[in-house]
């Protein structure tokens, strides 16, 4: 691909300074580096590396997702040229806390993860890698935690705009648009974002399948993979203080498959009297709309009794999507049509509400105690037309001779899809609640910074099958997550040591009680609604030196302990 970038500064407005701790960069400052950019070192106790834009900027990412492919800590198995969910520790993304600006929000996995790649670059001020957790954000961490961290008000004076294209090599072309604006608004200041980022993967897959190692060829697989979209998104940040976000993906994955007897060639229908070897052909197309918004405010207080603050967010999750899958099997006398239609909808609601105070307990020791409550609520409605039978239709005989698959498609010999019905368990609700108490110290003893804490949380689940006569079930579980974290100077160098104890909740589709047909390869899946949650106990302990006047270099080690494990078990149901 090629991209192609123009800059253009808008006008900005002199305003004093809005605080004393804050500098405002305008919009007709340019600053040219001519150093490396390196991570930031992080002052706190807990092991933390901090990445901002003088670090991802050299790469001219996309996206949050495409900068953190430069991040060592960080790594991706999403599909080719995405980079979606992130994992840490070689986890998958389910074990990773994805923040944004220090709230969740939920995302489309089922696994609780977030697509990073939902999030544009220029709206990025930095990224925080956490290695372990604290007592101040709840434990589901146990790969770490990732903080995307948004600009503010303070970030920008004025504004500019990013226009941009991306050029593949068939010939398609996708648009990048981006435009900030930050500027003094009444007592605070405002800043607003607004991206548009096109999306384009095109893929071509090769598949030879035997009955076993060096058995009898069972067929041959082409496939083509093409997967088309447009993100938009807009973030907003006030100062007295309260912030939103929102991404709108509209996007359409395209998927033909051929399949064949043969290991080569590609001569039409198997029986089409001239050699032909084609077994099916196959035409799977998903139309996907999701939204994703929140909104959040702050309020801190300081009084003779410490410092108060109070946080409330609001995220929601909507997820539309229009699926048809339309297979010719030409191994017949006849050739028969399939046609199969899947459509989902399913909305995430989270609220949460917290509140900590700060108090000192000496000249270097600060004392931290509050409460969180969280109360999530997850709708799912899942209808195909494979519920009473399925949709087939035999098709003249003479397609044997005259169908082409590189000119004619099966979607031209749809009839009208039959009617829709929730599939067994797809018309279902998921209500989360929790609520959880913590409280911490940390202080500094000469060289050494320190942070003890202890988290206790409860969480209350219940799952509903809103079919007629469907059963419901709930379930409970309470956990106790200590945690320790401390730096230690040693010159140019220092020492990082943690300990913590995490847990994974389960994913929704292992819990939802619904039935999804061929989602773990050719096997169905269903979801256990009594699974707990993973319970781990993890260790870090790492050393970084300083090089020069920006170098760092560090070693890491850690430890994961896992238990209750969740895994897949056959059922032996046919």
């Amino acid at each position: 691909t090629i991209a192609l970038a123009t800059a253009v500064p808008a006008l900005a407005q002199s305003d004093a300074p809005a605080s004393s701790d804050d500098s405002i960069e305008t919009a007709q400052e340019i600053v040219v580096k001519g150093t490396i950019a390196y991570r930031n070192r992080s002052e706190g106790a807990e092991p933390e590396l901090v990445y901002d834009q003088d670090f991802f900027q050299r790469f001219e990412p996309l996206t949050a997702g495409d900068a953190l492919k430069r991040v060592p800590s960080v790594t991706f198995l999403s599909d080719v040229i995405e980079s979606d969910g992130a994992r840490l520790r070689g986890l998958d993304p389910g074990y990773t806390q994805i923040l944004i600006n220090g709230e969740k929000v939920p995302g489309s996995n089922a696994d609780r993860s977030f697509f990073l790649d939902r999030i544009p670059a220029e709206l990025v001020k930095q990224v925080e890698i956490v290695r372990s957790s604290s007592a101040r954000r709840t434990g589901d961490a146990v790969a770490g935690t990732l903080n995307i961290v948004l600009r503010d008000g303070y970030q920008l004076d004025g504004g500019y705009i990013r226009g941009g294209a991306l050029y593949f090599d068939d010939g398609k072309v996708k648009p990048s648009l981006g435009a900030v604006l930050g500027t003094k608004l009444g007592a605070g200041r405002l800043l607003l974002g607004a991206n548009l980022q096109g999306r384009y993967n095109p893929k071509s897959k090769f598949s030879l399948r035997f009955d076993d190692p060096n058995g009898t060829l069972q067929n041959r697989e082409d496939q083509s993979d093409v997967r088309n979209g447009t993100d938009y998104s807009f973030n907003a940040n006030y100062t007295i203080d309260g912030e939103t976000f929102w991404v709108h993906t509209d996007r359409v994955e395209t998927e033909r498959s051929f399949e064949y007897k043969t290991a080569t060639g590609s001569l039409g229908s198997i029986r089409n009297g001239s050699g032909g070897n084609l077994l099916t052909d196959n035409a799977n197309v998903n139309s996907i709309l999701q939204y994703n918004h929140s909104l959040a405010g702050k309020l801190k207080h300081e009084w003779a009794a410490g410092e108060t603050s109070l946080k409330v967010n609001f995220a929601k999750f909507i997820d539309g999507q229009y699926e048809t899958e339309n297979e010719i099997d030409f191994d017949r006398s006849a050739p028969r049509l399939t046609q199969d239609l899947t459509v989902t909808r399913i909305v995430d609601r989270e609220f949460s509400a917290g509140l900590d105070h700060e108090v000192k307990a000496g000249s270097d020791i600060d004392v931290v105690f509050g409460a969180f409550y969280q109360r999530k609520t997850r709708d799912t409605l899942i209808r195909d037309n494979r519920q009473i039978a399925r949709q087939r239709t035999n098709l003249p005989t003479s397609l044997h001779t005259g169908y082409s698959q590189f000119s004619a498609n099966p979607d031209t010999f749809a009839l009208p899809y039959t009617a829709l019905n929730a599939i067994p368990g797809g018309f279902s609700e998921i209500k989360e609640e929790r609520k959880d108490a913590f409280a911490l110290v940390e202080g500094k003893s000469g060289a050494i910074k320190w942070e003890v804490g202890l988290r206790y949380e409860t969480t209350d689940v219940a799952i509903r099958n809103l079919a007629p006569g469907g059963l419901s079930s709930n379930t409970d579980y309470q956990h106790l997550l200590p945690s320790a974290s401390a730096k230690i100077e040693l010159g140019d160098g220092r020492i990082t040591v943690s300990g913590a104890r995490t847990v994974r909740r389960p994913r929704f589709d292992y819990i939802s009680p619904v039935t999804l047909f061929g989602e773990v390869g050719d096997n169905d899946l269903r979801g256990n609604p009594q699974l707990a949650p993973e319970k781990a106990w993890g260790a870090d302990l790492g050393y970084e030196h300083r090089l020069g006047r920006t170098g760092v270099i560090g070693v890491n080690v850690f430890y994961r302990a896992v238990k209750d494990l969740v895994e897949l078990a056959n059922t032996n149901e046919t």
